[in-house]
């Protein structure tokens, strides 16, 4: 969903991140805060060069990095920016996804380990309301999956992942509701990259799904590549159509934003066990020509199970849970050493 790292922001200068433990295999490289002030955690990663006009597989990615979260309490939000050494902001485009994972946690949907949260560079700050809350656990590990690449013209040869997690504290007199989140993407892939090939002209690629335990949707949102234009869910139990989210994107045609449904404002949609959902992402490829591995849908909502008890248990030796956790460990080149 620190001190050490505020007090060097203050001097004006994060250092490389030396090497460390590993944390459930993953290495701990990155640097965790707690800034109590302000009631947030900001975890710090890298850095990472990238070179200018280099896609995301051309960049030797930082890969899947733990950390131990030093307090419980409920997430109410996440916040990603990539900064230089100094902590000056970069371009948002630097960004290609950034995923913060639960390592002890199996998906609602498939045998995945569970991810928290899932950013990409047309995903604005989120601040979930003071009465709903991701509950976290003093100790728990978490991983953060950041991929990167620079469409820009200029070269930045030491970036850094910085991500924002308000919270409030499990000391809180007013417990939050507390959301857990759920997530797919229209490849149905497990263990694997959910990137896809888009064709020429107009397509689209769906999947369907069924969620097994009852609850209610709070809020849902989406993941669109450029030529993305749209992201739909639709309840296929009862013709529903939960949510159609319409690509944003700047005068150059690049995707800015995919919207949120702020479902909680209505007081959530209600999700029976077994109903099953059908999730689209829609494209517009104007270039005449096959867009290898160009498209990626993902749908990501905050989801209030009925019966806690019910969420399917983590099993590491669940062949999609192992499959998975291989995915995750081959992600990544240098891992948080020094590339300068």
């Amino acid at each position: 969903m620190f001190t050490a790292l505020v007090a060097l922001v203050a001097a004006g200068a994060l250092g490389p991140i030396q090497p460390d433990s590993l944390i459930l295999g993953f290495p701990a490289h990155a640097r965790i805060a707690d800034d109590s002030a302000h009631q947030r955690l900001v975890i710090t990663l890298g850095p990472v060069n990238l070179p200018a006009h280099a896609e995301h597989h051309m960049v030797d990615q930082l890969g899947v990095q733990a950390v131990v979260l030093p307090r419980g309490g409920w997430m109410q939000g996440y916040g990603v920016d990539i900064v230089d050494s100094a902590g000056r902001v970069l371009p948002r485009v630097l960004i290609h996804h950034v995923e913060l994972i639960e390592l002890g946690r199996r998906a609602l949907l498939t045998g995945e380990v569970q991810r928290m949260a899932s950013v990409g560079k047309e995903t604005r700050e989120v601040q979930l309301p003071g009465f709903i809350g991701y509950p976290v656990r003093r100790g728990e590990a978490i991983g953060v999956n950041p991929m990167l690449d620079n469409p820009t013209d200029t070269s930045y040869p030491a970036a850094y992942v910085r991500l924002r997690i308000p919270y409030t504290p499990e000391s809180a007199e007013d417990r939050p509701v507390e959301v857990y989140s759920i997530e797919t993407d229209v490849t149905g892939a497990v263990g694997a990259s959910s990137d896809f090939d888009i064709p020429a002209g107009r397509s689209s690629l769906s999947h369907d799904f069924s969620v097994p335990v009852s609850g209610a949707l709070l809020a849902v949102g989406g993941h669109l590549h450029d030529l993305g234009t749209r992201l739909v869910l639709v309840n296929l139990t009862t013709g529903d159509t939960v949510y159609d989210g319409r690509a944003g994107r700047d005068s150059l045609g690049h995707v800015t934003q995919v919207p949120v449904r702020q479902l909680w404002r209505t007081g959530g949609y209600q999700i029976a066990a077994g109903q099953r959902f059908r999730v689209t992402a829609f494209y517009d490829n104007p270039g005449g020509r096959v867009v290898s591995a160009g498209g990626m849908g993902t749908l990501g909502g905050a989801f209030k199970p009925d019966d806690l008890q019910a969420w399917p248990a983590f099993d590491p030796r669940n062949p999609d849970t192992a499959k998975d956790l291989a995915y995750l460990h081959s992600l990544g080149g240098m891992m948080g050493m020094d590339m300068q």
